[in-house]
């Protein structure tokens, strides 16, 4: 019986999610470059390429699709049908469909013309690359396990004048201290994301959050101290212009009894944000 499985890779959310057979070769074989991208429209047409890579063993069959889309009430990803000012309308792609040998790689290149004038602010399109399945099968035999992945890559593209206005309306630490939440209204034209780190610290050694956001980033040519229990990237995921969004990011299991500081530093459009949560086990 054939089984089919995806693996989805959406680079404009910075998320993976990737379902594999025990058999098969582990994700992370097929790759794309850039995983996104964000450029400015006019009235000239801008050209620009991606790169497909095929790190597996055997030939795949790849198909190019590009669609308007937003985000729903839950960070996911909604297809939209096209509009007059939708960024896909205004895209052309080529090829459209490929063989990618293994080991080797396929630059697709797309142009942006649009036919009438950009409104001003954010226009959005998300390519996606399908494996399609192996049509190679002989009579009789058995279709195997198939998994296939689908790769998408969000395309930004800022017409002017465009607007940054988005505002941290709240950032907080549930009781369990696995869960940070930033609350996000963005009132610009164009998407904005929380970028920055946590970082998880015993008590005792916090060297402070200037300090912590130092040796965290790598910007310290001193070791990091030994009261530096874990660390990361917040969840990048984009608000888009005119919604509001809370945006989660799960922070690690703390095991071990003690008293312990969750330090957050990053930016929201430049504008600076650190914040320390003191948190007991």
């Amino acid at each position: 019986m054939k089984k089919l499985l995806s693996a989805l890779l959406i680079a404009l959310l910075t998320m993976a999610t990737n379902v594999y057979a025990e058999d098969d070769p582990p994700p992370g074989q097929i790759g794309v470059s850039p995983s996104m991208l964000e450029l400015s429209i006019g009235s000239k047409p801008v050209n620009e390429s991606l790169r497909l890579f095929n790190l597996k063993k055997v030939p795949t069959k790849v198909k190019v699709e590009v669609y308007n889309w937003t985000l729903d009430e839950n960070n996911e990803v909604k297809l939209l049908p096209p509009t007059e000012q939708s960024l896909d309308q205004w895209m052309l792609i080529n090829p459209v469909s490929f063989l990618l040998e293994p080991g080797k790689s396929q630059v697709v290149r797309l142009s942006i013309r649009p036919p009438v004038k950009p409104a001003p602010g954010e226009h959005r399109a998300l390519i996606y690359f399908t494996e399609e399945p192996a049509d190679n099968v002989a009579p009789g035999e058995e279709t195997p396990v198939e998994v296939l992945f689908k790769l998408g890559v969000g395309v930004y593209a800022n017409a002017s004048p465009t607007k940054k206005a988005a505002t941290l309306t709240g950032l907080s630490l549930d009781k369990s201290g696995n869960t940070l939440r930033a609350s996000i209204t963005n009132s610009g034209n164009v998407h904005t994301r929380l970028k920055g780190i946590y970082s998880i610290w015993k008590k005792a050694d916090f060297p402070g959050i200037h300090n912590a956001e130092k040796y965290v980033a790598g910007e310290s040519a001193e070791k990091a101290p030994e009261g530096l229990v874990a660390s990361g990237q917040l969840n990048q995921t984009p608000v888009l212009p005119g919604h509001t969004r809370t945006v989660v990011t799960q922070l690690p299991d703390l095991s071990a009894p003690g008293s312990y500081i969750v330090a957050v530093a990053g930016t929201l459009d430049e504008k600076k944000i650190e914040k320390t949560y003191p948190l007991s086990r």
